[in-house]
């Protein structure tokens, strides 16, 4: 019953609310019923939300000519205590603010600058963007909308489920760095106001807060990979016979091995002038591949639910380790996407305000700069990757038993027991190499460092 109400709004007051907020639809309507196909695709949708697909016949009203829209309606899932606890009222809100404020903005200091740079398949079209409404006739909660183009139309289609080669790391790698260089160039060309503006409508996601856990989910999942993590280490303690690993992860053990909310909360420190609006969970799991043939062309951002404010080393370390799988990062290949990135971010830059490369101005934006800051960060996606990837890993099963805990009680016991064991050795060699590849590029320094 209550589904059925649901299915009911969605094809019919929130069709009329489509139409009513695009200039080039208003001349349109549905004409029946039979106009307003709802489906809820299978694995589209996530941990807190729910995601359908509404297609539209829509008629011209004086021309009597059809045409199809399809998009994706995105929706939040379970009662208000999942939210809370979930943080989808702080997570939903923030995807809303960028769908609707920063990616504008950005394309309108791209087109002001008469740039090349082409932010149109930075992120799907979005059609309407609403936070915090109440629409009793969907449900008696406050809800979230948010209503965007269906992009496998254009042919943009998930990638590979966790690995990914070298072309997808390089489109991933270019793609992100146009983000970026967007807040840059907004600081570089003397908009720091129009850059504040933007940032002081993110609400803040911390994983503390007055001292107190606020990411709560989170916490209880990175004290449980930890658990796995060090006990892995003490059963394989030849892992840590370089001495300069073994001295970094035990100092990481010692000053955060029960507490690692606050090692990512130091994660988040921001800095005037290398912060960036970031996508917040950059990962293969949020963006779609268009491909010619099975060759990848082109990438579109998705899911901007964690978006933040603060080092771009955020973005690119969880990226780069949870997708570039570890035979890659050997033989300079993974200085060789940093790279990439930075050519990219330098190159849209310089497009936006009209400056060389070796201007003063974008002095602490060169690749030894750069690489310095995102250092003292890149600890935060070493620590995000070896959270998810017991889940990427496990097995169909072992997933389903994640994801109900998940859902009733992640403080569950239950949840910590599967969450020890899920993926068997190939997690655990998986996680121990992703912590010594850290520990070896110096990522962990930052944990003495005060």
């Amino acid at each position: 019953m209550e589904q059925d109400k649901k299915e009911k709004f969605l094809t019919s007051q929130l069709v009329d609310k489509i139409i009513q907020s695009n200039g080039d639809l208003q001349d349109y309507r549905t004409v029946s019923a039979g106009d307003r196909t709802l489906t809820t695709p299978q694995g589209l949708d996530g941990f807190m939300s729910v995601i359908h697909r509404l297609t539209l016949k829509l008629t011209h009203q004086r021309s009597g000519a059809t045409k199809c829209l399809t998009v994706m309606v995105k929706v939040m899932k379970g009662d208000d205590n999942f939210r809370q606890k979930s943080l989808g009222l702080v997570l939903f809100p923030n995807e809303i603010n960028v769908y609707s404020a920063v990616i504008p903005a950005f394309e309108r200091l791209v087109r002001d600058a008469g740039a090349a740079l082409d932010l149109r398949t930075l992120a799907p079209r979005i059609y309407l963007a609403e936070s915090g409404v109440r629409y009793p006739a969907y449900s008696d909660q406050e809800e979230t909308f948010l209503v965007m183009e269906d992009v496998s139309l254009a042919g943009f289609v998930p990638g590979p489920r966790l690995n990914l080669d070298q072309t997808h790391l390089e489109l991933m790698a270019r793609k992100i760095a146009q983000l970026h260089a967007c807040s840059y160039a907004l600081r570089v060309a003397g908009q720091s106001e129009t850059l504040g503006r933007l940032v002081k409508q993110i609400i803040p996601l911390n994983f503390l807060q007055d001292g107190k856990i606020f990411f709560e989910s989170y916490d209880i999942v990175f004290k449980v990979v930890f658990e796995r993590l060090f006990r892995y280490f003490d059963e394989k303690p030849a892992l840590l016979e370089q001495v300069i690993v073994g001295d970094r992860v035990r100092a990481l053990r010692s000053k955060y091995g029960t507490t690692p909310s606050a090692l990512m909360q130091r994660c988040l420190e921001r800095d005037e002038q290398y912060s960036v609006i970031l996508h917040g969970d950059y990962n293969r799991n949020n963006v779609l591949f268009r491909y010619e043939g099975k060759v990848p062309q082109d990438v579109m951002l998705i899911d901007f639910q964690e978006n933040r404010y603060g080092s771009p080393a955020l973005d690119l370390s969880f990226f780069m380790y949870m997708n570039m799988p570890p035979e890659a990062w050997a033989n300079g290949g993974w200085d060789q996407l940093l790279a990439v990135y930075h050519r990219e971010l330098m190159r849209c830059l310089c497009d936006i305000v009209k400056l060389q490369p070796d201007d003063e101005a974008l002095q602490p934006y060169r690749f030894d700069a750069m690489k310095e800051h995102l250092q003292k960060h890149f600890i935060y996606g070493a620590i995000i990757a070896i959270k998810f990837l017991p889940c990427m890993l496990a097995n169909e099963q072992e997933v389903q038993e994640i994801v109900h805990h998940f859902h009733t009680d992640v403080t569950a016991d239950a949840f910590r027991q599967i969450y020890l064991i899920a993926g068997g050795e190939i997690v655990n060699e998986r996680i121990s190499k992703v912590m010594v590849h850290a520990a070896q590029q110096g990522y962990l320094d930052m944990v003495d460092k005060e």
